[in-house]
């Protein structure tokens, strides 16, 4: 209802705008939603340091050649493994955060639920390790494919999703001034995801790093999501 008052009252603020939309969705749902996205924040900074710390102490891997799941395979690679279940939980928060704090007409609800199946994928490809293999070569075993198709599956469907959900932002006034940024960074996602496949493919010599990047970027839109929700008006 205020929501409709502030349309039909055209000397309205902006920020008197910005405040009736934000009690679109009940005050506690947002407060619980914020709290989804600081999980979600978290859980993709835990999945950036763990990263890190897998380069840093297993040096046998090339950084250049070697994919990074090969980095989950070894006696340092727990520390990359629970970097996918750290991925499996900030995908599940941040799509609750989305459908908790974002008006209705703003969430792309598709969009939402491949997020969500984006984080499952996670944790199939926890469960089934790769194949450590040459650049560009096929597995060798069942577990190996099943990880290199459950991989493949899960990048093209966060690039659909992320296109999904920063599209549809600009239907809310708060929601339009990141829909820009979070939509570019979609369309990032997408041409190094052609990229990457486009050097797998051609058994190049740096396909680890292409994929470090197209992971990389994949974090940035996610974190740049969640810390937007974080901020949004409301759930005080």
């Amino acid at each position: 209802m205020l929501k409709n008052a502030a349309k039909a009252a055209p000397g309205a603020t902006p920020d008197i705008a910005l405040a009736t939309q934000s009690l679109a969705r009940p005050s506690g749902a947002v407060r619980l939603g914020k709290q989804a996205a600081m999980v979600a924040i978290l859980a993709m900074a835990y999945f950036l340091t763990a990263a890190v710390a897998a380069h840093l102490v297993d040096t046998q891997y090339n950084f250049f050649s070697d994919y990074i799941s090969d980095y989950a395979v070894g006696s340092w690679g727990w520390i990359y493994g629970s970097a996918f279940l750290a991925s499996c939980l900030g995908c599940l928060a941040l799509a609750t955060s989305l459908v908790l704090v974002i008006p209705s007409e703003a969430v792309s609800k598709t969009g939402v639920a491949l997020l969500a199946v984006v984080g499952v994928t996670f944790a199939i490809d926890f469960v089934f390790p790769t194949d450590i293999l040459p650049p560009g070569a096929p597995p060798t075993t069942i577990v190996g494919a099943i990880h290199l198709v459950d991989a493949l599956f899960g990048w093209v469907l966060f690039a659909i999703a992320a296109i999904l959900i920063s599209s549809r932002l600009k239907r809310d006034a708060y929601w339009k001034q990141w829909q820009k940024i979070l939509t570019n960074l979609a369309w990032l996602s997408v041409a190094l995801l052609v990229a990457l496949v486009a050097v797998v493919v051609s058994k190049a010599p740096f396909g680890g790093l292409a994929e470090k990047v197209f992971i990389l970027e994949r974090n940035i839109w996610g974190l740049t999501l969640g810390i937007s929700i974080f901020r949004a008006p409301g759930g005080l």
